[in-house]
């Protein structure tokens, strides 16, 4: 366990990413409420099957937190990002724009008093996050394209920052049944199924199109997506606590763009690469600090009911 600990951030990092690179995929056939839709039948169906068959069982309690940081970390995130691409926004950008999610997490913990300290530093990071962003979207925004999609990812991104600090103040029941990620996939992704099924019906946008590409597609965002971003995500979440989950997300924007480019041929202009770097010096500020040897002794001593209180969190891909 302690190598898939050390390795899983770096998955983290490209398995998040490719989410970003499954929603440009999908954008040219089917509109983002339908690929939503489509994603969630397939993951949703596999996660009940696998938890039915493994005889688990949830109380009233926990499906009730569960469905909360689902609707916002799942549902409320993807549905941003993915209109965001739609608009148009490279993946690359929308995944700028979303990275900002992590020093807005590390301010709001320190200033309401559950994270590291260093909560000027982390403001400051905020700033920096916030400059890098304005460098690689502002020129586009200034001449008129791309504001549509800028905004959703926004919203997408602050969605995905209250299912965070939602999942850190809000203790997972502790009701002796060793709920894992596992779990965690399977409620949230059944909640999301349910929202975004609501909003296919509504739109009439609900039947799939007949271009296999929509396919590879769904079939790129469940497995890669999906299973191991979000499964990464919850696992680090749950290991290594919410600031430091939200700051690996940070390297997500450069690499999203490497797929982008691969796989589609997206141009890198020069003021977006130097929008990933400043970004990136901004999660460098917002990182604790480290703490003396005694003091993280003590929080050794106390990882039992730190565990604990991870045991089910949802910031989400």
């Amino acid at each position: 366990m302690s190598f898939l600990r050390n390795l899983a951030p770096a998955l983290l990092v490209v398995l998040w990413s490719s989410g970003f690179v499954g929603a440009t995929f999908a954008a040219p056939v089917a509109p983002a409420t339908t690929t939503l839709l489509w994603r969630y039948v397939a993951a949703a169906l596999l996660m009940v099957v696998v938890v039915l068959a493994l005889g688990r069982r949830y109380g009233a309690r926990y499906l009730r937190r569960e469905a909360v940081l689902g609707a916002l970390g799942q549902a409320g995130y993807l549905y941003g990002v993915f209109r965001a691409v739609e608009e148009g926004l490279p993946a690359g950008t929308a995944a700028l724009l979303a990275s900002l999610q992590p020093a807005l997490v590390a301010v709001v913990l320190s200033a309401s008093g559950r994270g590291s300290g260093g909560g000027r530093r982390q403001a400051v990071g905020l700033a920096i996050g916030f400059a890098g962003v304005a460098l690689a979207v502002g020129p586009d925004v200034a001449a008129g394209s791309g504001a549509a999609g800028a905004l959703w990812a926004v919203l997408g991104m602050l969605s995905l920052s209250a299912a965070t600090v939602l999942g850190d103040v809000w203790p997972a029941p502790d009701d002796g049944r060793g709920h894992d990620v596992l779990d965690s996939l399977a409620v949230q992704g059944v909640v999301a199924l349910g929202v975004f099924a609501v909003l296919a019906l509504a739109s009439g946008q609900a039947t799939p199109p007949a271009d296999p590409t929509f396919w590879l597609a769904i079939a790129w965002l469940v497995g890669l997506a999906f299973l191991g971003g979000y499964g990464m995500y919850l696992y680090v979440q749950r290991t290594r606590g919410p600031v430091a989950v939200s700051t690996w997300l940070y390297l997500t924007p450069a690499v999203s763009a490497a797929w982008a480019w691969a796989m589609f041929g997206e141009e890198l202009p020069l003021l977006t690469v130097a929008g990933f770097v400043v970004s990136l010096a901004g999660v460098l500020l917002t990182r604790p600090g480290r703490r003396s040897r005694p003091a993280r002794r003590a929080a050794g001593e106390a990882a039992p009911a730190r565990s604990e209180r991870y045991a089910s969190p949802q910031r989400a891909r």
